[in-house]
């Protein structure tokens, strides 16, 4: 949006999301009283989702092409196994390490490039989607505990609270929110509307809703839509060119994301059992 700024339209787009879903859970929240270090986890966490995430994927998305960030955002069901695995949220298996050093080999495959200084912009972009990635994904991994406890509203706005603050003083430093980086036309608040109600509100609904009756990884695994959604529209709205070597390293990742699924189901027929 060239009528604004990252580190603005990061700060604008997820306290509206903040706002909305404080609307629909004000009376759960305000009538519930987390414990100082789930308070404390709550909000550590929350800067992962509301700060980092959206902090660094929209600077990224300044620098790198929609396919390339897809690409990316497609591994976090990987990254998510790679934390739940260290700190014992979920069990590790060798098809579940396969996957992830598959997916890193598809990464590559699809981003390597002759070093030019436009190619390492585009590694800086990625570089900065990657983080992103990985601050949704301890979102992913450590919010279960405390949803099933306070419900996933309630700790969707706890976690905002912490994140859009962080995220308004980066703003301060980084953007320019009094500025000029606020004066949208109609066409403007249009695209905000989009990124903040359906796009925001709704998809962290969703995403809490999902976090209370699945894993973390198999939430996540669902995210393996994105890449293919962004490198089409990529591809026929703003004519971003999709490589024989993109699409091979899209497949080796796509199929790291489905090992990793089969990887859960296999375990949880053999725990069943």
């Amino acid at each position: 949006m060239p009528q604004t700024d990252a580190a603005t339209l990061s700060f604008l787009r997820y306290g509206i999301v903040g706002i909305i879903l404080f609307f629909f859970c004000a009376r759960s929240v305000l009538s519930i009283s987390p414990s100082r270090n789930d308070l404390i986890g709550i909000m550590f966490i929350g800067l992962g989702m509301f700060a980092i995430f959206p902090f660094f994927m929209a600077y990224g998305l300044s620098y790198t092409t929609a396919s390339r960030a897809g690409l990316l955002y497609a591994t976090m069901p990987l990254a998510t196994i790679t934390i739940a695995s260290l700190f014992r949220v979920e069990q590790a298996n060798l098809m579940k390490v396969f996957s992830v050093f598959l997916a890193m080999i598809g990464i590559a495959v699809a981003m390597s490039t002759k070093l030019t200084p436009d190619n390492l912009t585009l590694l800086k972009g990625d570089l900065m989607v990657m983080v992103g990635v990985l601050g949704a994904a301890v979102f992913t991994v450590f919010s279960g505990k405390y949803m099933e406890k306070y419900g996933n509203l309630p700790v969707m706005v706890f976690s905002a609270v912490s994140g859009v603050s962080v995220t308004f003083i980066l703003s301060l430093f980084f953007g320019e929110p009094f500025n000029g980086s606020l004066s949208f036309d109609g066409f403007g608040w249009f695209a905000i509307f989009m990124l903040a109600v359906p796009g925001g509100a709704l998809m962290m609904y969703s995403w809490g809703r999902a976090l209370l009756i699945i894993t973390p990884t198999q939430a996540a695994i669902a995210l393996g839509f994105n890449p293919l959604t962004a490198m089409f529209l990529g591809f026929l709205l703003i004519g971003e060119e999709i490589t024989i070597r993109f699409l091979a390293g899209f497949i080796m990742v796509v199929s790291a994301v489905v090992l990793s699924n089969i990887s859960f189901s296999f375990l949880k027929v053999q725990n069943f059992k």
